[in-house]
């Protein structure tokens, strides 16, 4: 049986997930509403709890706000949210588990079935969490991480080491400066969302490339990029011009 609090400025919003959690009785017992970032510290210092459904935008100190008070974060956390694109978005990016309001059910399912199973088998989300903390205090910085999950575990790397990232079917290949690669089951256009605002731009179906890391473009029908690795990347025909555009932007900065 797992202790969770609701951390939620609406009461209805509080009832409501609560509601949703009936099915799941057995599994979680709610311990109480918190109706602020500061009620939520009190809760949490006291209560120790293993999970926190946690509402992002409420007066005064938000819920990042309220886990940037905290020594530490030693229970899973759920992220609830009204749509907020560049917090999607970062969420995404460090791999944390959200949900976004109104709350579906097939979507809460699978939030409390990866947190069940991280908690069963002592792999807490933590690190991910203050990834996404971190991210969030960086703004759209490019010493942001993104957090990329594999069979072995999840990797923490810096956007700015990545030099270009190759479709594999439903994976994704990550190759790095270094010379290190990494594979992921996720595909590569999930990945082209998550880093186009950091110069990143898709110049083949097969590719996506950091284009801070070109070292040179030969000309052609379509043409060919040489990466910092030397690594000679095909641009296909119909993305030559954006391609050319994005790079002409990074170049005049």
């Amino acid at each position: 049986m797992l202790k969770a609090l609701i951390v939620d400025d609406e009461l209805m919003g509080c009832q409501a997930l609560k509601k949703m959690l009936e099915p799941y009785a057995n599994q979680i017992f709610v311990l109480q509403f918190c109706h602020s970032a500061e009620e939520g510290i009190q809760a949490i210092q006291v209560l120790a709890p293993d999970l926190v459904f946690l509402d992002i935008q409420m007066p005064g100190k938000s819920g990042f706000d309220m886990l940037d008070s905290l020594e530490k974060i030693n229970f899973e956390v759920i992220f609830t949210t009204g749509f907020d694109h560049y917090a999607v978005k970062a969420f995404k990016i460090g791999a944390v588990d959200y949900l976004l309001k109104p709350v579906d059910m097939d979507e809460l399912e699978t939030a409390i079935q990866r947190a069940t199973e991280r908690i069963q088998n002592k792999k807490p989300s933590a690190p991910n969490v203050e990834v996404l903390l971190q991210n969030l205090r960086g703004g759209q910085s490019e010493n942001m991480q993104i957090a990329l999950p594999t069979q072995e575990g999840v990797f923490y790397v810096p956007i700015k080491d990545i030099l270009r990232c190759e479709s594999d079917a439903n994976y994704t290949m990550f190759y790095f400066v270094g010379r290190k690669k990494i594979m992921v089951s996720k595909n590569l256009k999930e990945y082209e969302e998550l880093l186009s605002p950091y110069h990143f731009v898709r110049v083949h179906n097969q590719y996506l490339i950091n284009l801070r890391h070109v070292k040179k473009y030969i000309k052609g029908e379509g043409g060919t990029v040489v990466m910092n690795d030397d690594a000679q990347i095909e641009v296909a025909r119909r993305r030559k011009d954006d391609f050319l555009a994005e790079l002409a932007k990074l170049t005049i900065r």
